[in-house]
Parts: structure tokens; sequence; C-alpha cells
């Protein structure tokens, strides 16, 4: 009995065996007959697609979602940039890796890294933070007036100080000028804003005159009282005078049939600030026409010159008023007539139209020099024999030729007197009575 039992349970383990091993053969013929996808290699990338494809930055690239999806893209899929995600309305900010910097465009040569984490000092650089506001809160003619001290600083330094080696930096607002420097340049600037601090911003007053004489043989009797000062600008000369030897320079001009005073002022200036006088006459002309679709087929464009002359002074007195320094800046545009040239332009129907535009013909005159000397002189500056300031066009066209006027302007010698007058009446802090301190151009000051 117990052998027929075993029997049977061979049996059966034998159909089951079969049953499986049937199955098995069916499913290993059934994948074999499927045929086997063939794979295309990628399509080349256009320029759009490779910087659309292009790797994320690595700070992006160190984010947890970032690992479980850099296993495996289409290389047909774009893939979005930094830029692409944080203009995505519905991407979540990542907080976990702290912010890059914006990656230079595609193909540039440019490599931008963070700075270093404290200002070099290799050539013992300190840094210095100068109170300036026992003068900056008493200047009423400027709404900047630490532009002043800076301007004047880079007068006594240069520029080139504080854009080379070594490191250097400056910056003021209106209560605190800052500079990082060596100590040599640290006590140059200490001794500038002493100038500015210990005036406490006083009103001082500065008499300008200026003059032309045709002609220049008036030296012949004033060089005997007269003490050259160097200049750096070519035809220009200068010299200093007393007091009382200034009046008698200027007294023996005025009997010169040949003398013309042009500007006579009196400037009180917060000290070390600018003030400008000008006497300006503009002249408009016909520069240029342009064609234009419209009737009648051309338009005139007119231009302005502003002939005459302007004059910019900034003194910067010591704190015992014995020595002044001054910035002058003098210019004279003087125009000798005006060229006019003929122009064939179209006109709307079809035919030519001849224009007349005017060329300005002009001299010029410049002046910008710096000088110290003592305020108990007079600082006399020669411009040479140039354009006198006030002339407008030669008129001699409209008398007879017979007349044998000068076809141009007349040139004359130029000459500038500067003395200091002292303090202004007003106390320091009170306003000054000066010209648009605001229309005054920075340009070119130092």
């Amino acid at each position: 009995m117990m052998r027929t039992w075993m029997t049977m349970l061979t049996l059966l383990l034998i159909c089951v065996g079969s049953t499986f091993a049937q199955e098995a053969g069916r499913v290993s013929s059934q994948s074999t007959a499927r045929p086997i996808p063939t794979v295309k290699p990628p399509s080349p990338l256009s320029e759009s697609d490779k910087a659309a494809a292009a790797p994320l930055p690595a700070a992006a690239a160190e984010t947890p979602g970032a690992v479980a999806n850099s296993a495996w893209r289409n290389p047909n899929e774009a893939i979005k940039t930094a830029s692409a995600y944080s203009s995505d309305a519905t991407a979540t900010p990542m907080t976990s890796a702290p912010r890059s910097e914006a990656l230079p465009p595609s193909g540039s040569l440019l490599k931008v890294k963070s700075g270093l984490n404290e200002l070099p000092h290799d050539q013992g650089q300190v840094w210095r933070d100068y109170d300036i506001t026992p003068y900056t809160l008493r200047v009423t003619s400027t709404s900047k007036p630490e532009q002043a001290i800076i301007d004047w600083i880079l007068r006594e330094t240069g520029t080139d100080v504080w854009f080379s080696e070594p490191l250097g930096m400056l910056h003021a607002d209106k209560n605190t000028l800052r500079v990082y420097h060596t100590p040599e340049m640290q006590q140059i600037v200490r001794d500038v804003v002493e100038d500015f601090v210990e005036s406490q911003a006083e009103v001082k007053t500065l008499g300008l005159r200026l003059v032309t004489v045709k002609s220049p043989n008036w030296r012949r009797l004033a060089y005997r009282m007269m003490q050259p000062v160097s200049v750096k600008t070519p035809g220009i000369e200068a010299w200093l005078l007393s007091k009382e030897n200034a009046a008698i320079l200027l007294d023996s001009l005025r009997k010169r049939s040949d003398y013309k005073e042009h500007q006579a002022a009196n400037l009180l200036i917060h000290n070390g600030q600018s003030s400008a006088v000008s006497m300006l006459k503009p002249q408009t002309f016909m520069r240029s026409v342009r064609a234009t679709a419209a009737w009648p087929g051309y338009e005139l464009q007119s231009d302005q010159i502003e002939a005459g002359f302007s004059l910019e002074v900034s003194p910067l007195l010591a704190p015992d008023d014995k020595t002044i320094d001054a910035v002058l800046k003098c210019s004279v545009d003087q125009i000798e007539k005006f060229v006019n040239v003929d122009i064939d332009v179209p006109t709307a129907t079809g035919g030519t139209q001849t224009i007349q535009v005017q060329i300005p013909q002009m001299v010029s005159w410049r002046l910008h020099e710096r000088f110290r000397w003592p305020s108990d002189q007079v600082l006399l500056i020669s411009c040479g024999v140039v354009a006198q300031p006030d002339m407008g066009v030669s008129t001699a066209a409209s008398f007879p030729l017979s007349l044998s006027l000068p076809s141009g302007p007349a040139r004359a010698d130029g000459l500038m007197f500067v003395e200091y007058l002292g303090p202004a009446k007003s106390k320091p802090g009170q306003p000054a009575i000066t010209p648009d301190a605001a229309a005054i151009d920075n340009r070119g000051r130092y």
C-alpha cells in the first residue's frame, strides 16, 4: 500500500514539472519572436538646443532633486537653465544651497569670481574716516558740498594714485569722508581736509577783473614791478604784483585808448567751493537740411552757438588766510563769420531746390590753471593776443568797401586780475550770493 502511494506521488511531480517546462518554452519563444526596435542616432543639435542642453551650475547640481534626475535624459529634450527655473511660476525656490553668481553669456571670455573677504594691505594701506560735518553743514550754495573736498584731494594727489597700485579708495557723503590708502597718502588727504574743516565754510570775497588791451606793449613799463609765475599752458603768462603796484598798473591801462573792461565782480564764495560768471550771447544759424516725404520735401535744421566768455574760479584758503590756492577756468568763443554753402535738395514735386546752410567759423581760447600765491598780492594772468570776448560777427560787409574796414573781429591781449579781498561780512554758515552753482560743468575740473 505504501509503495502504491509513493508511485502515484512520483507520477504527479513528473506531470507538474513538464507543465512548467512547456510554459517556460512558450514565453521564451514569444520573447524571441518579437522584433528588436532599431535605435536611431540623435540628430545634430542646433545652437539654441546646445545652449539649452548646457550643464546646470554647480550650486543647482548639488540639490537633492538634481541627483535623481541626472541618471538619463533624452538628448533631444531641452534642459532648463538656472534662468528658466527662476522664471517658472510653479518652480519651488532652491533654499538648500547658496545662490551662485550669474554665468557669463555663452562664448564670453569674461570670468567673474567672488572677491576677497578683506581689503588688500600689502603696502601698508590703512582705513580712515574723516568727519567733515563742520564744513558741509554750513555750505548753502550747493546740494553736494562734499564734492568740493573730493575735487581738491584729487587735485592735490592726482587721479592715478586712486586707480593703480596700491589699491586705494576715496568716498564721501555729507557727513564722512572715507579713505583707504597708504599712511603717506592719508597725510596729504588730512592736510586738505583740515583746510576745509578749520574754515567752517567761511564766505570769502574774491575780486575778478577781465580786461583787454589791443597792443601787448603795456609790458614795456610794467615788467619792473611784476614777479613772474610759472604756467603750464602754452601761450599763457602770469605775474604777482603787490596791491599797490596792481592799482598803479590798472590805472595806467585805463588811460589807454585800446583798453576795454569786460567783467569786474566781487564774488562771495564758500571756501573751497566753485563760482562762475559768464557773458554769453546766443547765435542761431541754419546748420543743415534734411529730405522729408512731406511737403515741401525738405526740413531745415537750426542750431545755436553761445558766443562770449565764461569764467569759473574755485579758491581754497589756508586756515590763517595767508595763502590762497585757486583753480581758474576761462573760455572765450567768438564767431568770426558764417560761411554759406548752397545745397540742392529734391522737392515733393520731383524737382530740386537750392537751400543755403551756414558753417560757423570760430576762434576760441581756453585757460585752465591752478595757482598758489600769498593772499596779500594780486595775480595777473595774460592769455596772449586772442579774440575779444564780446565781439560778434563782423559787420564789415554792410559798409562801403572804400572804407577798408577789417573783415574779421579784432584781437587783443586778454588780462585777468585776481585778488583776495578778505572774509565776507556775512558770518560762517550764512548763505553767500553766488551764481547758480548747479550750472557749473564739473567735467575736466582737475
